[in-house]
């Protein structure tokens, strides 16, 4: 391979990894104030003159992605990086750019491992960097949605609970809610964050109904989208919010309580792999070897 070549593919590679820790520095960033973040975009937009622009990153995303998955890709992974506490208006860009930095990374990478090779070699090197290259940020947002989930899921009791308690010492819903999204920041920022955003819509003027529509598709979780219906029918027909709130809460802790003992009691089929593959295995290396190797001695005496 010609030293210029090698040049070429190493100055790719050190751009490219730039590219992604900006990426993910980005979109670390939205993970903690996206709220101020948009305030902030907000008051860059209104402080220069708008003026209608091509992007070309937008160009290169849609003949890429949008080509390939159709323009319904964009949605989709606005929609998982919200349900992953990523809602920066720009993030969907900057996964599209941090996916494509990272496919030419690895399909670089093939090509350095398998570069001496025939061309069919090189050809399948390069294409399974590529593939890879994509969905190793896949797995990445996977982790973060499936973490962000478990978060919620585990605020959610404690978070129905206090909600009961300011219900009944007279505070109104909204009152009540912006109540508990001050007491619970610091404990569950997630969730206290998705009552917050909900609360702005029904300041704006949405309904409350929708509101809690929007914030149940933003998680993605059945829990909060039966809470979301308990708390409209009960504004809806007149029924007390507080006791159905605790009754809530506690069908909460039984369901969790049941899922731990139905992994707990799926962990003793999971562990028959490994003690098949790796520790039985030793066991009978263990125990067999030294009777072999004296059995083995013995024939050699005899």
């Amino acid at each position: 391979m010609s030293p210029f070549l090698l040049l070429a593919v190493f100055l790719v590679a050190l751009l490219n990894a730039c590219a992604i820790l900006y990426g993910g520095v980005y979109l670390w960033e939205a993970r903690h104030d996206p709220l101020r973040m948009r305030i902030a975009e907000l008051q860059e937009r209104a402080g220069r003159p708008t003026r209608k622009e091509e992007d070309t990153w937008d160009t290169i995303l849609g003949l890429t992605f949008g080509s390939i998955f159709g323009e319904s890709w964009f949605g989709e992974k606005e929609m998982e990086l919200m349900r992953a506490g990523i809602r920066r208006p720009g993030a969907v860009k900057v996964y599209g750019i941090l996916t494509l930095c990272f496919m030419m990374m690895t399909a670089a990478g093939g090509y350095m491992v398998m570069g001496g090779s025939d061309f069919m070699t090189t050809a399948i090197a390069i294409v399974g960097g590529l593939v890879i290259g994509y969905f190793l940020p896949e797995q990445a947002i996977f982790s973060l949605r499936k973490r962000h989930r478990l978060n919620l899921l585990a605020a959610l009791p404690d978070t129905t609970d206090l909600l009961s308690i300011v219900l009944g010492a007279g505070l109104s819903l909204d009152q009540a809610i912006t109540r508990v999204c001050e007491e619970l920041q610091y404990v569950y920022p997630e969730l206290a964050e998705e009552f917050y955003l909900m609360t702005i819509e029904v300041q704006a003027g949405q309904d409350r109904g929708i509101a809690f529509q929007h914030m149940a598709k933003r998680t993605g979780l059945t829990e909060i989208r039966s809470l979301a219906g308990m708390i409209i029918q009960a504004e809806r027909f007149g029924t007390g919010l507080a006791q159905s709130l605790r009754v809530f809460s506690d069908s909460l802790r039984v369901k969790r309580r049941l899922d731990i003992e139905a992994a707990i009691a799926k962990a003793a089929v999971k562990m028959i792999f490994p003690i098949v593959l790796f520790i039985l295995p030793a066991l009978f290396i263990i125990v067999i070897a030294p009777g072999v190797l004296s059995f083995l001695q013995n024939l050699k005496g005899i």
